[in-house]
């Protein structure tokens, strides 16, 4: 009865042990330096309208699968933390065993080192003088607690590098958006080119073949030779290859917009009226901090994390202190024994219990421990270098960004003046030649100055937003980008 009497009040203060930490882990845990990533279905969103720059953007950044990949895999370092805290809560395990052996022992031991020790059960009781086999009913039941309790610092440690790594996974995350979103807005500036390739072009076929009919009255009426009909069917039929190209460009080019937006099966239209039109007043932006850009911040969080893996195999050769506890019951039905059976030895009928302290210090793991940590500051080391080459890349981006832009910006002043001088020469040599002061040729290369000009009045005007979208991606955010682009449409509403 006093063995009952221990057992349960050892029992009772295991599960006031576990319930209290029970009650204490949810606090830890809430206090952690990682905010919680939201539930998000990645649900391909089409376009049912023609889109603008930011609605390219916007579904981009909601449908592309990379931007899902990047997130689960933030989600699974998050789950990490989760595991990490675990290592703080004790082991706790129940067993309850029924058997049936026989009671033929003799006075013998297995050695540990000895494989058969995993396969040979350990029996107890004093020896027998014959041999039986008849089954004797046994049973054992038992509860084990074992907690940790001092490791100088190593679940510390593992919590610390999972924190480091899913700041490296929320950086990558970060670092995705950034080059989705680029990759989105740089392929809708593609496809505006191709489209404004297809005005332009469709502009100088409507002038040629104006000419070509013009040219074939006046062959017609005997005014000019008949060569000149022949000679503009020419260019009127290049003019049209011209413009079945430019058709194959633009389509190719919503496809690959279709693909950065996510919906590469959705056949694509877009609305140009605002990216043709050259922004006004645009101010050179000041130097960025390009350690803030999420490609560094990126490589800041690999570094810190091959810091956080050097402390925790620096911990981990420490000596551990242990709590152990254990409460067992065990009963058989052999008859030997002095004290009676319960149940035919279904039932425990002696109780015992322990209570200590263990305390472990791995020697030995010096060696492949060192090793490790070796690998972990090469790798420390690696992750430096490619923090010094990606500040080398955003330094060179940036520097070719503001030489484009600067460049660009006189380009696109100067184009106009291009398109009206071009212009005002078509009508002056078409006027001449309906008079016969000038021949076909001339009329011809009128007519495609007139054409190269207005696309190359169209692309500088790009190109200059392709200028101010390269140093929104070099400053780490496309926002400064879409407020242009909101300022240019004359609209109030934020950027996204």
């Amino acid at each position: 009865m006093i063995s009952l009497r221990v057992a349960r009040q050892l029992i009772n203060l295991s599960m006031a042990v576990i319930f209290c930490l029970a009650n204490t882990w949810p606090c830890a845990f809430a206090a952690g330096r990682e905010v919680d990533v939201p539930e998000f279905q990645f649900q391909p969103v089409r376009p049912t309208r023609p889109v603008t720059i930011e609605d390219a953007v916007d579904i981009a950044l909601r449908n592309y699968p990379a931007i899902s990949n990047k997130f689960f895999k933030l989600r699974a370092a998050k789950a990490n933390v989760s595991l990490a805290k675990t290592q703080y809560l004790p082991n706790l395990n129940f067993d309850i065993q029924e058997s049936g052996i026989t009671g033929n022992r003799i006075a013998s031991t297995v050695m540990n080192n000895v494989s058969g020790f995993d396969t040979v059960p350990v029996d107890s009781g004093p020896p027998v003088r014959g041999t039986s086999y008849k089954p004797i009913v046994n049973n054992l039941q038992g509860g084990n607690l074992n907690w940790l309790m001092v490791d100088f610092g190593l679940r510390h440690a593992n919590d610390n590098f999972a924190y480091a790594d899913a700041r490296a996974a929320r950086a990558d995350l970060n670092l995705t958006k950034l080059d989705v979103a680029f990759d989105a807005a740089d392929a809708y500036l593609t496809a505006v080119a191709a489209k404004q390739i297809i005005i332009s072009t469709t502009a100088a076929l409507d002038h040629m073949q104006a000419a070509s009919l013009r040219a074939h009255t006046l062959v017609a009426e005997g005014l000019r030779p008949g060569v000149d009909a022949a000679d503009f069917d020419y260019e009127v039929s290049r003019t049209k290859i011209a413009l079945i190209k430019a058709e194959k460009d633009r389509r190719i080019a919503l496809v690959n917009l279709a693909e950065k937006m996510g919906v590469a099966e959705t056949d694509l239209e877009i609305l140009s009226d605002t990216v043709v039109r050259s922004p006004q007043a645009i101010k050179m932006p000041g130097p960025f901090d390009l350690s803030s850009h999420p490609l560094a911040l990126f490589k800041t969080a690999e570094i810190n994390r091959w810091r956080a893996k050097q402390v925790v195999l620096d911990r981990a050769y420490r000596p551990h202190l242990w709590l152990n506890s254990s409460v067992w019951g065990r009963g058989s039905g052999d008859k030997v024994n002095p004290i009676r059976s319960v149940a035919g030895g279904v039932l425990p009928q002696v109780f015992n219990y322990m209570v200590g302290v263990s305390f472990s210090f791995p020697v030995m793991e010096y060696f492949p421990l060192r090793a490790q940590k070796q690998m972990a500051r090469s790798n420390e080391l690696a992750a430096r270098a490619d923090f010094d080459l990606a500040i080398q890349i955003l330094e060179k981006k940036d520097a070719r960004a503001r030489i484009l832009l600067a460049q660009s910006k006189k380009v696109a002043e100067e184009t106009p003046v291009l398109v009206e001088s071009a212009r005002v020469r078509e009508e002056k040599v078409m006027k001449r030649y309906s008079a016969g002061l000038t021949n076909m040729v001339s009329l011809a290369q009128a007519e495609k100055a007139l054409a190269d000009a207005e696309v190359e009045n169209a692309l500088a005007q790009l190109e200059v937003w392709r200028s101010i979208l390269s140093l929104a991606y070099v400053q780490g955010d496309l926002k400064p980008f879409m407020q242009v682009v909101n300022t240019v449409e004359g609209s109030t509403r934020p950027a996204n």
